[in-house]
């Protein structure tokens, strides 16, 4: 029995009962396989981040996604699509408001760590008739909860370093970096060497900035410390988190002392915003932090190269950028046909599908659409997608795990906790705000 349909019953029964966090749902969930009036005319609202800058045509966001909107009317008149932009300032907050005062949009262009969230909570229409198949399986397992998939995957792209080649041939080190081995891949001892190396040439350019003010960017601090000697931060199976383990207490000990040798800036009280000004300004010769999405908007004007986490094993583990649309379920079964018809027609339409996908800069989710981009830098990038790790943003509790991760390391590199004591500690609240979110 639905909630609607139990307040319907109560109110008839005249007992005063509150129901709260459903997004309008009726008895017959829009998910269902019920009959739709294909021909009937439809209104959808549709919300979106600023997620398409880089078309050719319309680099203004809200100007892409009006001619997208435009095109796909075009093709069904039926189906008029509202739009609205939002920030990721204040559009997540926007979000949730909307979803609490039962006016959320019928599509969302977001990431699974939010996606996934309102699934588990039951919010959203499952996209059944998606041909899982022909989607890179990294890119599915993080858009699906309990089987179902509820976000399209679109665009996908590694979180990776980055280097300014410009500063580091000025500096006279560019041969400590790994671009010409296998995969560029280079262990923690290569790394230190061309931070003393760089710290050496010039003390007034930070080698790199270890940054750990709060969350903002907190997968670039988490991944670099799970690379350096081969661990992870949750298990395989993502269902607990074992940073601590003895590779990733050694990794954090190693940070300590590169911190304290002056060889990872000093970013305790600083945040990715502020790591990555520093690289673009060429007060960082490279970043922790760093994608294809990044290199647009912070590499400009100089030539960058990403580079691979340093990692004892000499292969690094990614964590990665999932992006797509999903659907709530605001009790309306025409109106998620009419949903499903947009998102369909944003990512497989022959002409729209491929451009959104360039718009947003990411690489295809789909398996086998390679080779969309001519920069040497991005081809690199693509090549990564097999070495994609647990997608852990959508584990149960994950955003109060995030604050007891910077605080963390912070007491770290403040020697106010050791590495192993601190992990410890991490872990035991981090799972913590696993079972508390069950």
């Amino acid at each position: 029995m639905s909630k609607k349909f139990l307040k319907v019953l109560t109110m008839a029964a005249a007992s005063a009962v509150v129901l709260s966090g459903c997004v309008g749902k009726s008895d017959e969930k829009a998910s269902s396989n019920t009959a739709v009036d294909e021909k009937a005319n439809v209104e959808i609202t549709y919300w979106n981040f600023p997620q398409f800058t880089k078309d050719k045509e319309f680099t203004k966001t809200e100007d892409y996604d009006a001619a997208l909107i435009k095109a796909f009317q075009e093709k069904y008149p039926n189906i008029k699509v509202n739009y609205q932009k939002i920030e990721f300032t204040d559009g997540p907050a926007k979000i949730e408001t909307a979803i609490q005062s039962k006016t959320a949009p019928d599509v969302i262009y977001d990431a699974p760590g939010r996606v996934i969230a309102w699934a588990s909570k039951d919010l959203l229409v499952p996209l059944e008739d998606v041909d899982k198949s022909k989607l890179a399986d990294a890119a599915v397992k993080a858009s699906s909860y309990d089987g179902k998939l509820y976000m399209y995957p679109q665009g996908i792209a590694p979180f990776l370093m980055g280097v300014n080649k410009d500063l580091t041939d000025k500096l006279g080190v560019t041969d400590l970096l790994p671009l010409n081995k296998e995969g560029r891949n280079w262990t923690v001892e290569e790394y230190e060497k061309f931070l003393k190396a760089v710290k050496e040439k010039d003390s007034e350019i930070t080698p790199a900035l270890f940054y750990t003010k709060s969350q903002a960017g907190d997968q670039g601090p988490r991944a670099f410390v799970s690379n350096l000697y081969n661990s992870w931060i949750t298990d395989k199976d993502v269902t607990k988190y074992t940073i601590n383990d003895e590779n990733g207490v050694k990794s954090l000990e190693w940070i300590k002392k590169a911190y304290d040798e002056g060889l990872l800036g000093q970013g305790v009280a600083l945040e990715a915003k502020d790591a990555l000004e520093a690289f673009k300004t060429g007060r960082a010769a490279s970043t922790i932090l760093f994608s294809p999405g990044i290199a647009a908007s912070h590499a400009s004007g100089f030539d960058y190269k990403f580079l691979p986490f340093p990692n004892s094993s000499g292969k690094a583990t990614y964590e990665y950028l999932v992006a797509g649309p999903a659907i709530f379920d605001n009790g309306d079964t025409n109106k998620a046909a009419a949903a499903k018809k947009f998102i369909d027609f944003m990512i497989n339409d022959k002409d729209w599908g491929k451009r959104t996908l360039l718009a947003s800069g990411n690489f295809s989710a789909k398996v086998g659409e390679t080779g969309l981009y001519d920069s040497e830098e991005l081809k690199f990038a693509e090549s990564l997608t097999t070495q994609y790790g647990p997608y852990y943003n959508t584990i149960p509790g994950y955003a109060k795990m995030r604050p007891l991760w910077f605080n963390m390391v912070q007491g770290v590199l403040n020697g106010t906790t050791t590495p192993k004591d601190g992990l410890d500690k991490f872990v035991t609240d981090a799972n913590k705000t696993i079972e508390e979110a069950k």
